[in-house]
């Protein structure tokens, strides 16, 4: 059964995939979810706590099981069905933050827990203490992000009184211009997050089984190798019975092309929906096997049919929480979207009809993969 195929089988097996596609997965939709979890702010270690409060409540009315801390791993559970499910579906929720020193009369240096990348300059920031008990992070103090032109980065604000080890984060209110269809805010990785949950919201209309994943824990000090960072993912597998460890893992993040200025008009990055790719970080992380990219080429042009977009990437892709994954899998799948300035280097942005096109193809790839026969050939 050939591609063309397999889309025939799956919408008279689903009969109403097409439409509920069409219908529910909109930009109004993707958006309304994005800007709920980017304006939550989540720093690393404080996924569980900070967005699980939310997730529930956005899953209220759906069958889908929200689990805020998947195995004591952190992670975000969203369990459609029942395990095992035949294929993960992975997005980070942590966000970058850097951790105060002392205070030395008008600013706190402070320590990356994260891959720093911002150039010189001076950027809003806030600082997170936390909450009484679950939800949103309290917010301690707003001043500027400055980062030198030696690297070094401090919280400059009028506030001295900051505990030492206080969070703090870049402060970018998610926006969406919907004449440019540029969207502003912490894509890196809520995009994917927001994107996970209305593919999921989809989903459970279906009798299918599928585990999405809203990690924390990705980010974190990348230069000493693989396992400094995807330690959330790490441990939720190590945890996962082995006969509950999934066929298939999708890793979906940013693609990320270094840079590009997002304000200099140059849109030519945008707007090829979905995108796939057949390495991460030049190998460093996954590499997809032959038969999953083969797939992916034969399958783009048939979702195009049903207005879908999914493009091959044949350029730089960054590791996220596909390094564990394949300690555990051979069967990676890495599709994400176009983006910049994931770390702020300057503002990052995205486009909002690219995600749309992100959801809709991972909600094809959940149903597909409920298929023995297609698992027996790809898997």
């Amino acid at each position: 059964m050939n591609a063309k195929e397999r889309l025939q089988h799956l919408g008279r097996h689903y009969t109403d995939v097409w439409q509920r596609l069409e219908e529910e997965v909109t930009a109004v939709a993707y958006f309304n979810l994005f800007k709920q979890l980017s304006d939550n702010y989540s720093p690393t270690l404080t996924v569980s706590r900070v967005q699980g409060p939310l997730v529930e409540s956005l899953m209220a009315d759906t069958n889908v099981k929200v689990d805020r801390n998947l195995r004591k791993s952190g992670t975000i559970g969203l369990t459609i069905g029942q395990e095992p499910a035949p294929v993960w579906f992975s997005g980070h929720a942590d966000i970058c933050s850097y951790l105060t020193g002392h205070w030395d009369g008008s600013r706190y240096p402070l320590t990356p827990f994260c891959m720093p990348r911002a150039r010189p300059g001076r950027r809003a920031a806030v600082a997170l203490g936390p909450p009484d008990n679950a939800g949103t992070l309290t917010r301690l103090a707003e001043g500027e992000m400055v980062t030198t032109d030696e690297g070094q980065t401090f919280f400059a604000t009028k506030e001295p009184g900051l505990p030492a080890w206080t969070r703090v984060v870049y402060h970018l209110e998610a926006t969406w211009d919907q004449e440019s269809d540029k969207i502003h805010g912490y894509i890196d990785n809520l995009a994917t997050c927001a994107a996970l949950i209305l593919a999921a919201q989809v989903l459970s209309h279906y009798n299918v089984d599928a585990l999405l994943l809203l990690n924390d824990e990705e980010e974190g000090p990348v230069d000493k190798g693989n396992q400094g960072f995807s330690r959330a993912m790490l441990r939720l597998l190590h945890r996962t019975p082995l006969d509950q460890l999934p066929d298939m893992v999708i890793v979906s993040d940013g693609h990320m092309p270094l840079g590009v200025d997002p304000d200099s008009g140059d849109s030519s990055i945008f707007g090829k929906g979905a995108l796939y790719g057949g390495l991460s970080s030049r190998a460093r992380g996954a590499v997809v096997p032959l038969q999953l990219i083969q797939f992916a080429r034969d399958l783009a042009p048939e979702l195009a049919t049903h207005g879908i977009k999914l493009s091959e990437n044949p350029g730089y892709i960054n590791r996220s929480d596909d390094i564990s994954a394949m300690q555990y899998t051979q069967n990676v799948m890495l599709i994400g979207f176009a983006g910049t300035s994931s770390h702020f280097d300057l503002t990052p942005t995205i486009h909002c009809s690219d995600l749309v096109n992100v959801t809709k193809t991972l909600v094809v790839y959940a149903l597909i993969a409920q298929d023995a026969a297609w698992r027996a050939r790809y898997l």
